[in-house]
């Protein structure tokens, strides 16, 4: 039996202190860890995007004695800022695989440039201070989401992707309730105070995670499931065939793969295939030739879609992102070395028209629902005489339906079974469909005649915005995927790039329009955007349906689809 004098402080409170410790740690390492940091990030930059939008006419009309166009304008300058701290960040970030540094500077430079928006006196500066903001978030948005795509990859990359939409919502559309009630309360040093506790809190969050590229290694997107157990002896049982090729020529390598394909079907089940289908044809076809060479496999990142290959997803003979194949020569040792593969760049992304036409539904899907925050303050103002408070009140009609829905659009959205019904049009048939409707209830708002018929199409406008968005994540997170899975921070500057797009022609283009032709015209004209971006996603599809025929994408050998 233990005594009072042989019981140390892990015995009491201090055990308990090491537990939490440990766990918070061992939580660093997870795949949710990523998920919450990056969704954390996207929400700060966003918010700070919209929490202008209210009281942006009581500063420019009012105080400063500027024309309505001039609201555009700030935004747009945002925009441009965006549109080269993205690319930047996201080169440097896919080159040397940092995440998290990258991350931390973009969160500094956000806090800073806000407290400089606050602090400005003058138009001029105001342009200044908005266009660093814009820079900082363009590097934040890039890699926050390329973070998400290192760690999640097939079906849960929609899910997750979903949840990070929600973060870019809440912030995005919920800047401006939040920057109503704020600067009711304390004016515009309120919202430099809140800038920087979103900030402070935020850097605490991306200070504690590690660099994903560790997670990667380290976790399964299903941390601690059954899948993630077979998973994990599949590598094992990989690295052990390895092994038995290299000291005793035993196994050549296509029993090598042949055996580790029969043991896990895990190991083959990503849809991110077809990328390395020419390496898996040549180790299949060199089986019989000399066994003096060896093949090392390595699992870079691991997917917890276990179970049959769905049909219409990808051919059954490519082999997964999750397994790279490197073939060196045991007996020459002065063997020059294998070249360093080609990084994909952003004009390699730019000429797969999955992702090109991607960015076209980022600019019309996601500038349509930019419009709203130059326009409708404007016309609740002049139409309604709605004081900042309400105007921000209207606007959660818009987000609460939009973050509900976005992670249940990116769960099924990215469900194999349901993009087989739909091939070969897949997540497009999504971003199509919701343009469509959105565009018939964004016409139909420009005609309400009161609040409360102003509110009513804001909730639809929420609900089919989501279900048109987020597949765009997922599906160019998914091709980068097939491509080798290198330029994930790349793809999503494209799509940063593409937003910011938007967000510099759309709110600038639409005040004075609106000054020329009124609110109804001015929602007609993006209800047109939204149309042409529909039937420019439906091209591809359409001939390749026309091409091949529905029954071409249905069975065991179905072509691939995103």
């Amino acid at each position: 039996m233990m005594t009072g004098e042989t019981l140390g402080a892990d015995d009491y409170g201090g055990s308990n202190i090491s537990r939490f410790i440990r766990k918070c740690n061992d939580f660093r390492s997870k795949p949710a860890a990523v998920l919450i940091v990056s969704t954390v990030a996207v929400f700060a930059d966003t918010v700070v995007y919209g929490l202008i939008v209210p009281f942006l006419p009581e500063i420019l009309q009012d105080r400063l004695g500027m024309s309505s166009s001039s609201n555009g304008l700030l935004f747009g300058c945002f925009g441009l800022g965006v549109l080269i701290g993205a690319p930047v960040s996201a080169y440097i970030s896919d080159r040397w695989k940092l995440r998290k540094w990258p991350m931390i500077i973009g969160l500094l430079g956000l806090g800073a440039t806000s407290a400089l928006f606050a602090l400005s006196n003058a138009y001029w500066e105001l342009i200044v201070a908005r266009f660093a903001q814009g820079l900082s978030s363009g590097i934040t948005w890039a890699i926050g989401l390329g973070m998400i795509a290192d760690v999640y990859q097939g079906e849960d990359m929609g899910w997750a992707m979903g949840i990070a939409f929600s973060g870019f919502t809440l912030g995005y559309l919920g800047g401006p309730v939040l920057g109503g009630v704020i600067y009711k309360a304390g004016g515009v040093h309120a919202i430099a105070i809140f800038v920087g506790a979103i900030a402070g809190l935020d850097l605490v969050f991306r200070l504690m995670l590690v660099e994903p590229k560790d997670v990667n290694l380290a976790s399964s997107s299903r941390v601690g499931s059954s899948a993630d157990l077979e998973l994990c002896q599949s590598e094992k049982l990989l690295q052990s065939d390895s092994a038995s090729a290299h000291l005793g020529d035993q196994l050549t390598k296509q029993q090598v793969i042949l055996q580790a394909m029969e043991s896990s079907p895990a190991l083959i089940s990503s849809p991110a295939a077809l990328g390395k289908s020419e390496s898996l044809h040549t180790i299949m076809e060199s089986g019989t030739k000399s066994t003096h060479e060896h093949t090392e496999i390595h699992v870079a990142s691991r997917t917890s879609n276990i179970g049959e290959l769905p049909s219409g997803t990808v051919s059954t003979s490519a082999l997964p992102d999750n397994i790279s194949v490197v073939s060196s020569a045991r007996q020459s040792e002065d063997s020059a070395e294998a070249p360093e593969q080609k990084r994909t760049t952003m004009l390699d992304l730019l000429k797969e028209w999955p992702i090109l036409a991607c960015c076209i539904a980022t600019i019309s899907i996601t500038g349509a629902l930019g419009s709203f925050e130059p326009t409708l303050p404007i016309h609740m103002k002049d139409k309604y005489n709605s004081d900042i408070m309400v105007i921000s009140v209207v606007f959660i009609a818009i987000v609460i339906p939009n973050v509900i829905i976005a992670p249940i659009a990116g769960k099924y959205t990215s469900d194999n079974r349901v993009l087989a019904k739909v091939a070969p049009y897949g997540r497009f048939a999504f971003m199509i469909g919701g343009s469509v409707l959105q565009a018939g209830v964004i016409a139909c708002l420009g005609a309400t005649t009161n609040i409360a018929g102003l509110v009513i199409n804001l909730v639809f406008i929420g609900l089919i915005g989501g279900v048109a968005a987020v597949p765009i994540l997922s599906t160019m997170g998914e091709h980068v995927a097939r491509m080798g899975g290198d330029a994930y921070a790349k793809v999503y500057a494209l799509f940063n790039i593409a937003y910011s797009i938007g967000v510099i022609i759309i709110p600038t283009v639409l005040p004075p329009i609106m000054n020329a032709v009124g609110f109804a015209a001015t929602m007609g004209v993006v209800s047109a955007v939204l149309v042409f971006g529909a039937i420019i996603l439906a091209i591809h599809p359409t001939i390749m349906l026309r091409k091949h025929g529905r029954a071409a994408y249905i069975g065991e050998n179905a072509l691939p689809f995103l």
